[in-house]
């Protein structure tokens, strides 16, 4: 039995210094295909939703025209998009992302198409806490191939704080109060916007590239500085 554990913990050793070398060294991002295609239009289409919420699909839409534009690409203007959709009598996510790629070229002829898959959406309340959650996975699609040169997910959820320090009556009427505010605003509608802010800006990590109307377009990530030589 002595024997068998000798044997034995080198190669557990062996096993858990194997398991720690392949988790840190993650393979970067493949972006062959994102340079390839090398988009400098997107188009944005209503995400499909799991969540109950039927605010959830446009709060996650209106809100992707930012940080997109601001990684350096023309948005085409989502509003006008879905309301042609609409006019077509395609009024669901499920219904327009289903759209072939010929008819979306015809009428907006855009390099890239963005679809967004909602998992989660919406505030969540305790007798003493609420938590608002927002999870969204997205993946860009080369309008003329149909290849999928990029996909990436956000999840978030942010509980309320303001009841650690309270009394129990105090925590309740907090929560309610609280429940109350979101009636009249969406906390979701915020968070969503925060998580579209982190999934797709250029710059974070496995995030999309830039734009062609962006300083660091087809810049390398990281930039060497050269000092400053005084006369």
């Amino acid at each position: 039995m002595r024997l068998l554990r000798q044997l034995l913990l080198p190669l557990s050793v062996a096993a858990i210094l194997s398991a720690c070398s392949t988790t840190s060294h993650k393979q970067p991002y493949d972006y062959s295909k994102f340079q390839r295609s090398n988009p400098r239009s997107i188009l944005v289409v209503q995400p499909t939703s799991s969540s109950v919420e039927v605010k959830a699909p446009n709060a996650v839409m209106a809100q992707s025209t930012r940080p997109l534009a601001e990684s350096g690409y023309y948005v085409f203007p989502v509003a006008l998009v879905n309301e042609t959709f609409k006019e077509n009598g395609l009024n669901e996510g499920a219904e327009i992302q289903a759209v072939g790629l010929n008819k979306i070229r015809r009428v907006y002829n855009p390099d890239a198409i963005l679809y967004m898959d909602i998992d989660d959406y919406g505030t969540k309340y305790q007798v003493i806490n609420s938590t608002t959650t927002v999870s969204v996975k997205a993946r860009l699609v080369d309008a003329k191939t149909g290849d999928v040169i990029w996909t990436g997910a956000k999840r978030i959820t942010v509980s309320s704080s303001d009841n650690k320090q309270q009394g129990f009556l105090g925590a309740v009427t907090s929560a309610l109060i609280t429940q109350i505010k979101d009636k009249v605003k969406d906390s979701a509608f915020d968070l969503a916007g925060t998580v579209n802010a982190n999934l797709l800006s250029a710059g974070a990590t496995n995030g999309i590239l830039y734009g062609p109307h962006h300083p660091s377009y087809q810049k390398p990530a990281t930039a060497t500085i050269t000092p400053v030589q005084n006369p």
